[in-house]
């Protein structure tokens, strides 16, 4: 089960707003500097310079990972 906790209201309505399947491909496709590529889980939803930012937890090791998305 992943956990959004929103930090950034117009980020969060940016990530809901995309289709499903895509969210999915997105959280799956992490980079973790222990595991590789990873699922990211118990993430906070954040922005910059208009770009989505997943801060979270690797799925595998529990490290800390983070996703930006343009």
């Amino acid at each position: 089960m992943v956990t959004i906790k929103p930090t950034d209201q117009l980020a969060k309505k940016r990530w809901e707003a995309m289709p499903g399947d895509v969210r999915k491909k997105l959280e799956d496709n992490v980079f973790c500097p222990s595991c590789g590529v990873t699922t990211i889980v118990n993430y906070e939803v954040d922005s910059t310079d208009f770009m989505i930012i997943l801060k979270g937890h690797c799925k595998k090791c529990n490290g800390q990972v983070a996703r930006v998305i343009d």
